[in-house]
Formats: C-alpha cells, sequence, structure tokens
C-alpha cells in the first residue's frame, strides 16, 4: 500500500545532502507540503536546500526554504511557528543533521569538535524543542530524526547518534499520553522509513 500524506504539513530540518533530497522528494511524491529548515554555515549547503525546495516545487507541493542557525533556539522556534503561519498547520516534522567528518579519537581536538557538537547535538535538541511545542499546541504529530546506524566507526559520530536517539527515546515517553510521537530511522534507506513513520498515525 502506497504512503498517503495529502494535505499533511511537514517541516525538514536538514543540511541540504542527497540524502536530505531523497526524503523531501519521498515526502512531497506521498502529497506532504513541505518547509525546509537549513542548518548549515556553508553556501554550497544552502545552494543544494534551495534546489531540494524547487524540487518540492516543481512536484506541486507548497514548499519554502529558511536558513537556521543551530544554536539558536529562538530561530528554531521562529521556523516552527513560520511553518504553521504560511502553510496553516505542522503534522510534523524530520530532523536529520547528517553525517559528521570521521576523526579519530586520538586526533579530535576541541575546535573540531565544537561545531560539530553544535550541529549534531545543540541543533537537533532546540529544532526538537520547538517543534515539540508547536505539535503538542496542536494535539499531536511526529517528530522523526535520521541518525547514523548504530556502530558507526568514528567516535563523534557514535556519540552523536546516541544521544539523538536518546533525545528521540525521551520525547517518545514525554509524548506518549499527549499525541506526539518520536521516531528514529537509520540514515540508511531513510526516506522510505520517513514516509512511513509519518504515514502512520
Amino acid at each position: 500500500m502506497t504512503a498517503d500524506l495529502s494535505g499533511r504539513v511537514l517541516a525538514l530540518v536538514c543540511r541540504g545532502s542527497e540524502a536530505d533530497r531523497a526524503i523531501a522528494v519521498a515526502l512531497a511524491e506521498a502529497g506532504a507540503n513541505l518547509a525546509l529548515g537549513t542548518v548549515t554555515t556553508s553556501q554550497q549547503e544552502e545552494f543544494s536546500t534551495a534546489s531540494i525546495a524547487n524540487e518540492v516545487w516543481a512536484i506541486g507541493r507548497e514548499q519554502f526554504n529558511r536558513v537556521l542557525e543551530a544554536a539558536d533556539p529562538a530561530a528554531a522556534a521562529s521556523f516552527a511557528a513560520e511553518v504553521v503561519d504560511t502553510l496553516g498547520r505542522c503534522d510534523g516534522v524530520v530532523i536529520a543533521p547528517g553525517l559528521p567528518p570521521a576523526i579519530p579519537f586520538d586526533e579530535l581536538s576541541r575546535d573540531e569538535w565544537e561545531p560539530e557538537a553544535t550541529e549534531h547535538l545543540t541543533g537537533p535538541l532546540f529544532a526538537a524543542q520547538a517543534f515539540w511545542r508547536v505539535l503538542d499546541r496542536a494535539g499531536g504529530g511526529t517528530i522523526v530524526f535520521v541518525i547514523e546506524a548504530a556502530g558507526h566507526h568514528d567516535i563523534a559520530g557514535s556519540m552523536f547518534g546516541e544521544g539523538q536517539r536518546a533525545l528521540g527515546a525521551h520525547l517518545g515517553i514525554l509524548g506518549a499520553d499527549r499525541g506526539v510521537r518520536a521516531v528514529v530511522v537509520s540514515r540508511e534507506g531513510a526516506a522510505q522509513q520517513v514516509v512511513s513513520a509519518l504515514s502512520s498515525r
């Protein structure tokens, strides 16, 4: 059975990767309108996410794209509010911070750790917090975290993945009686998993 997301409004907080493109296209093809929040300091990633937004538009879905500051909870809250103001509602969010660079444990410096921790732990935390509030006020919805598979060989990737997994588990418990679901899916084959998670009630 083909998933049907017709009439749904979803947000994708991402970095503009090809995996993010696959998720966005899958959601749009299933019928969802989409807001993209680019968490990046890279002009290339910003351009990539704008290209994804254009592809969503070409499929015939409503869409918009914003650039977010990962460490700023006010920016995340503003984006979540704009989704509702611009597209009329919000039924869920996909948080896909992407894959951090592989840095051997004995070579990992503070200068390398801090920006990656901001993008892969701080950013997902504030995005989840902002959309949790929007979904809770609306009476329910789904937060999907796209993470690296367990057993990632790199220490930073492993720690970020486990942190995101723990955040998803916590929100799942918190939302159990409030209609807000939290789902964690693997980055490998994420598009199909995300559509399935968001089409489940």
